[in-house]
């Protein structure tokens, strides 16, 4: 093994979480972390090498892989690399998002070894899978780390193939092409945060947006475009000043939580 990387998004924090955990269990002091929270980052290329290892952690909104990894992934070039896909979501369903990642890397010509997904705390803030990651996922995403490069000195040291499906993606990742899921619901408006009278106008939500969807001159405003939704304004505003009130949303989040409290565990493939 050459190299190893890990690109991760996190907008409000508990994926950042999952992918510092299994990376722990990788036992390796020497790794390249990528927050590709900050745009700059998303904008540089990177060209990998076939002896390199990349972890891949991205959470799921409405059934997809958040739009983000969709465009970066057209920056780099797996030249062979081994993949470790993981995606996160909030105790509902992860639909078509594991395969779509895994689908995504394998494009992008890199080759996947292992694959998870993980429970978080919903973004939403509706106590759905509330404080999650907890202790036992933290414990079984170390020992999802660790089980994966075991795998990956056993495939190196005795040739091991992977049962690939036509696409490239190991055969046991479940999900749908062309993908069943659809990006967002129907609310019956943008949704997108608006801010009310209580901003203090401190720019914080405009400085940590992922996608820069709020203006740095007018932190009252929201670009429907850019906006992915992924609460990170909402979560940071130091006085509750942005919220999305669209009342069907309002009613999607409470559906949520009173249909999907059963706790959901994590699922690895190797």
């Amino acid at each position: 093994m050459n190299k190893t990387y890990v690109l991760y998004f996190s907008p409000v924090g508990t994926t950042r979480l999952v992918a510092e955990a299994i990376y722990s269990g990788f036992g390796m002091k020497d790794l390249t972390v990528i927050d590709l929270c900050d745009p700059l980052e998303r904008e540089k290329a990177i060209e990998f090498t076939n002896e390199d290892l990349v972890l891949m952690v991205f959470p799921v909104y409405a059934g997809r892989v958040v739009r983000i990894p969709r465009y970066y992934f057209n920056n780099i070039e797996g030249n062979g690399a081994k993949a470790i896909t993981v995606v996160t979501y909030g105790n509902r369903a992860y639909d078509d998002a594991l395969y779509e990642l895994s689908k995504l890397a394998v494009d992008s010509g890199f080759e996947q070894i292992a694959a998870a997904a993980f429970v978080c705390e919903h973004s939403f803030d509706i106590d759905l899978a509330k404080d999650r990651p907890d202790n036992e996922d933290i414990e079984y995403a170390k020992t999802f780390g660790r089980k994966s490069v075991e795998k990956l000195d056993v495939m190196d040291a005795e040739g091991m193939n992977l049962s690939l499906n036509a696409h490239g993606v190991m055969k046991i990742i479940p999900g749908n092409f062309p993908f069943r899921t659809q990006f967002r619901h129907d609310f019956g408006g943008p949704l997108v945060p608006e801010t009310s009278s209580e901003c203090i106008s401190c720019g914080k939500c405009a400085r940590d947006c992922p996608v820069l969807a709020i203006p740095s001159d007018n932190f009252m405003t929201t670009d429907a475009k850019k906006c992915i939704t992924c609460f990170r304004c909402i979560r940071k505003c130091p006085v509750s000043a942005r919220s999305i009130p669209l009342k069907d949303f309002v009613d999607h989040a409470k559906w949520l939580t009173d249909t999907y409290q059963d706790r959901k565990e994590a699922e690895i493939f190797l």
